[in-house]
């Protein structure tokens, strides 16, 4: 799939507080900038799989993720709880999007920190066999 990374996309405990604010409306950065539709990657940094849960529940019913193409959700070593793993916290706020999710990618506060450049476009080959992100600046 090959789409725009995302506007402002990153730390869920940081962009959950945007939504609803001209520094958090993705919808407008996708329809003037990537109409063909974003590459959304998000992390967490620190809080627990519940906090995450609401969080990302938040930015969905805010359209942080319509015009999303496929969600990248980088690898993380924040806690989950009892009855909610990271992993189960993210489907349960973005499983019903009808894009592709993509957990675990090499990005954000974990080794080996790789960088994603908002705003270039990007292609993610994503298979049994590679798995692959390639960003091009325009």
């Amino acid at each position: 799939m090959s789409a725009r990374t995302g506007g402002e996309p990153g730390c869920i405990g940081t962009l959950c507080k945007l939504t609803g604010t001209p520094y958090g409306d993705i919808a407008s950065f996708a329809t003037t900038t990537a109409p063909e539709g974003l590459l959304v990657y998000i992390e967490a940094s620190a809080d627990d799989a519940a906090t995450i849960c609401r969080n990302l529940h938040g930015m969905r019913m805010a359209g942080f993720f319509t015009n999303a193409n496929a969600v990248l959700v980088g690898r993380t070593r924040a806690p989950g709880i009892d009855s909610l793993t990271q992993h189960e916290a993210v489907l349960d706020a973005l499983g019903g999007l009808a894009v592709p999710i993509i957990a675990d990618v090499e990005c954000g506060h974990v080794p080996p920190y790789a960088p994603l450049v908002n705003g270039a476009r990007g292609h993610v080959l994503y298979t049994e066999h590679r798995n692959e992100l390639t960003q091009t600046l325009t």
